[in-house]
């Protein structure tokens, strides 16, 4: 397949300059390599380089992005996904790099591709620190890539936005129809559409949108924005310069690479592995956990907030399981749960519902009780002759019942 074809038949998320120049370099597809590469300016060899300084990976994302890197990635001066995708995962697994810069001077590329290359970066968040910093512009593909970095840090005169999908494609002209026959089977009329018509151009614009669509919902997700507040704030296509990109919500801050460098690195530089940073042999040094007794002597605040804080927790667990509703009755078993077990509130609350409830306890007797509720009370009943019972006369009828 031409480069041509190629072009003309992707769609782009990439700024109107550098897809006319990307046109412009496809046209001379009969010229050989070294000829364009003249016209260029630019050697025979892809500009894109990987390097590390003081545990800071340093992965250039410049130029149009392709999704493969092939002998047009390199007159044009491009990067490829294949390539940036595969650098920035050794820079994620290698132990001795400590955080990651995508350093972006880019106005975009094509779309394939760059959605799997984003989200990889977005999936890597959390692993190490992942910044975008854009010394130029980082614009449509490459603002797609941008977005998905912790943070994304600019010049003062970079130009970020862009967000946008386009395609370009060739109408059937009376030149070409006596070159070439084409028949497309009459089972599949929209397999070829012909942008000069209407219902072709509806068709084609129907695609572009839902590329679209893509683009905006992924920029929301990773600046933790809605789509709509990306349409209405983010500039429509158009990019922003510098501060005015950072008071839109594009970028984060100002900077500069190097201060990036400094701030990212790490406080004890370890020594560069011996093949460069993307191979490492040396093992991954294991910290040792700290115990108790160092705790308490580093953090004795820290320790006594903590113990303070585990103790109102426990206060509040015993009143809870001793006061609640299911421990009326119960006192005995809310009392072992509470005092016994680590269970909270709530399950010891559901451990005494199904529980019997206390036996209520009967009152202990003396041995003088036990002996007197044994002997049966005497029938007692006043003489007929006897008008006032004295205590002697009663007691005498006690004992003649014995």
């Amino acid at each position: 397949m031409r480069i041509w074809n190629r072009i003309t038949g992707d769609p782009w998320a990439i700024t109107e300059t550098a897809l006319h120049t990307i046109l412009e370099v496809a046209a001379r597809e009969n010229e050989a390599p070294e000829a364009v590469a003249a016209k260029l300016g630019r050697q025979l060899q892809n500009s894109y380089n990987a390097t590390e300084r003081d545990g800071v990976a340093i992965i250039p994302v410049t130029g149009p992005l392709f999704r493969y890197a092939n002998i047009f990635t390199a007159i044009s001066g491009a990067s490829s996904y294949e390539l940036i995708a595969r650098d920035f995962m050794s820079a994620l697994e290698n132990p001795q790099i400590s955080s990651i810069i995508l350093d972006i001077d880019s106005p975009g590329g094509e779309v394939n591709g760059v959605s799997e290359l984003a989200s990889m970066i977005f999936e890597a968040r959390g692993t190490k620190p992942i910044i975008a910093y854009a010394s130029g512009d980082a614009a449509s593909g490459a603002y797609w890539i941008a977005s998905a970095a912790d943070k994304i840090v600019v010049s003062e005169t970079s130009a970020l936005g862009s967000i946008g999908v386009v395609g370009i494609y060739r109408g059937k002209s009376a030149k070409e129809s006596t070159e070439t026959v084409e028949i497309v089977s009459s089972q599949s009329p929209y397999k070829r559409l012909d942008p000069m018509s209407d219902d072709g151009r509806a068709k084609l614009q129907t695609r572009i949108d839902s590329m679209a669509d893509v683009f905006v919902s992924t920029i929301a997700r990773n600046r933790s924005v809605t789509p709509d507040h990306v349409l209405e704030h983010y500039g429509g296509g158009d990019v922003m310069i510098g501060a005015n990109a950072v008071n839109a919500g594009l970028a984060d801050r100002i900077g500069s690479l190097e201060r990036l460098i400094t701030e990212l690195s790490s406080p004890k530089t370890q020594s560069p592995p011996p093949e460069g940073f993307f191979s490492s042999t040396q093992p991954k040094k294991e910290k040792k956990p700290m115990n108790l007794e160092q705790l308490k002597t580093d953090h004795p605040d820290l320790v006594a907030s903590l113990h303070a804080e585990g103790s109102a927790k426990e206060k509040q667990r015993l009143k809870d399981i001793l006061s609640c509703e299911a421990a009326e009755g119960r006192q005995k078993l809310a009392q072992e749960i509470a005092l016994h077990t680590e269970i909270n509130a709530m399950d010891a609350q559901h451990l005494m519902k199904s529980a019997p409830k206390d036996e209520p306890e009967k009152p202990q007797s003396s041995s003088f009780d036990r002996v007197m509720s044994s002997i049966p009370n005497p029938e007692i009943a006043p003489d007929g002759d006897d008008h006032i019972a004295t205590a002697d006369t009663v007691a005498d009828r006690i004992a003649s019942t014995r």
